[in-house]
């Protein structure tokens, strides 16, 4: 009897993996399909209730137009702060809320967005695509259609998690903090005892500094050492004092992001919707931005983002020391000035991010048109929908998308002008040949300015440390970007050989 009763035991314990036979889950161009089935008692409850505190059961089913992948008892809550009151809901899926343990094609949950407040659909998807140009860590996104009991729930963006898996991939480990920083997480400094930044809440229930790793030591001693160290005055020390707790190169490029995709729903406005991670393995705080359909022109502070001065985006009536103290270092404001610079010509320029736009808008079309939640909380139409990406739809999107990038790109340019002129003359080749990012893991993107070309057609080659030829191209020079692939290449060094029939101009690229 007891043999019997500790092999049930050991049965009942035993984790049983998805099979997966689709690989899509976030496929950046593909509509796939998500069908969700519960009692539709439990679904009532959820909606009628806004249950966002715990999951109810429901089974899961992922079709890709090619496998049709089922999940029994996964988790499925309402997610969002704001937009937990739109017709239009967002969801969070949980793979192992009921199976510890178990994953789906990688990851243990999803974020089911719905975008209700822009009429195109695609911001928050074309703000990671900026982020990840950028060569900042990947969050993957794609579009899915929703279903729930049958009913088709209308397009929604799928967002991968950042949790525990999440950071093992990006940085190798995820023993470190994880702090999910939402409004009013201003990091002003409130002294040394940790309990006055546990008690600043987002809402009744949630922590503005919301500790998601580690929960039960409940240790924020790292995050008031952080906010401690931006507390101190901005001396000659300043620089190396604050760099040794947070990588600040990175902060500097998500502010560039924010401001060349105008998103204010972030830290530096809005001290708002951004990660910050103890990464055990450097030392030093990472910044993560997240929750990001607040871009590419939509507005609810009656603020013109396309035309703001990127030097001074904060909020200017409330301390905001992360942006304000890093900005007051005159290398940390080049650098920042740098990526501003960079980003605007080689990524969200008009010439070099319309294409992508038309692809999103195409891709999606026909999920949206049959998207009637889409319709619930602004009265958007299908003509908005198409409108939304080259026109003003309504008092909270002013801009369509395109017109705002090319405002934002002539004004930054403008703006970081006398920035750029005061540093150190730039390097011909560099002024001939811009290469974004440097370094690269997965593709480069080569600007060749025709002003230094005696002939349209420029031909390239890329050399190893050794001098063998790894591959060769042609392109127009022109002010759009040539995507040279690099992901298969051995990390190292690399001597990028641009010419014409008369020049030559050599770039060295470093492959992460």
């Amino acid at each position: 009897m007891k043999i019997i009763i500790c092999s049930y035991l050991l049965f009942s314990c035993i984790v049983w993996p998805v099979f997966s036979q689709s690989t899509s889950l976030f496929d950046d161009d593909a509509v796939s399909e998500i069908h969700l089935q519960l009692p539709p008692d439990s679904l009532a409850y959820m909606l009628d209730e806004l249950v966002n505190d715990r999951y109810l059961q429901a089974s899961f089913v992922f079709d890709d137009g090619n496998f049709r992948d089922s999940v029994a008892n996964v988790g499925l809550r309402l997610r969002g702060n704001t937009s937990l009151f739109a017709q239009k809901k967002s969801f969070k899926i949980s793979f192992n809320e009921f199976v510890p343990g178990r994953e789906y094609q990688g990851v243990r949950k999803i974020n089911l967005r719905g975008s209700h407040n822009d009429p195109t659909l695609i911001r928050e998807k074309l703000f990671y695509e900026v982020w990840e140009k950028a060569n900042m860590p990947k969050r993957r996104m794609a579009f899915v259609k929703l279903y729930i009991n049958g009913q088709y729930r209308g397009l929604y963006t799928n967002a991968e998690e950042i949790d525990k898996i999440w950071l093992e991939k990006t940085y190798d480990d995820n023993d470190g903090n994880l702090y999910k920083c939402t409004w009013p997480a201003d990091l002003v400094y409130l002294g040394s005892n940790q309990q006055p930044y546990k008690n600043i809440l987002n809402n009744p229930e949630t922590r503005a500094y919301d500790l998601t790793t580690n929960e039960a030591e409940d240790d924020y001693t790292r995050l008031v050492a952080l906010i401690s160290a931006l507390n101190q005055p901005v001396t000659a020390e300043f620089p190396q004092q604050i760099s040794q707790i947070l990588h600040v190169d990175g902060v500097l490029k998500a502010f560039a992001i924010d401001v060349a995709t105008g998103n204010w729903d972030d830290y530096f406005y809005n001290k708002n919707n951004y990660y910050l991670y103890d990464n055990p393995e450097t030392g030093r705080f990472e910044f993560i931005t997240f929750d990001t359909d607040n871009t590419f022109g939509v507005d609810w502070v009656n603020r013109n983002w396309a035309t703001r001065n990127c030097l001074a985006w904060q909020h200017t009536s409330e301390p905001r020391p992360l942006a304000t103290k890093l900005l007051q270092v005159p290398a940390f404001r080049d650098q920042y000035a740098r990526y501003l610079d960079t980003i605007t010509r080689l990524i969200t320029l008009p010439d070099s991010i319309f294409p992508r736009i038309d692809a999103l808008h195409n891709l999606i079309t026909p999920a949206a048109e049959a998207d009637l939640f889409r319709t619930l909380d602004y009265g958007y139409t299908i003509q908005d929908f198409h409108d939304g990406f080259d026109e003003t739809i309504d008092f909270h999107t002013p801009y369509g998308i395109k017109p705002f990038l090319g405002l934002r790109a002539d004004n930054t340019l403008e703006q970081i002008a006398g920035v750029l002129t005061s540093t150190s003359a730039p390097d011909p080749a560099s002024t001939a040949v811009e290469v974004y990012p440097n370094p690269a893991s997965d593709h480069l993107y080569i600007r060749t300015n025709p002003a230094f070309f005696s002939g349209p057609v420029v031909s390239a080659t890329l050399i190893n440390a050794v001098g063998q030829l790894i591959s060769t191209a042609q392109w127009t020079a022109s002010t759009g970007s040539y995507e040279w692939p690099v992901r298969n290449l051995p990390a190292g060094w690399y001597v990028l050989r641009v010419t014409d029939s008369r020049k030559v101009f050599c770039v060295k690229v470093l492959k992460k």
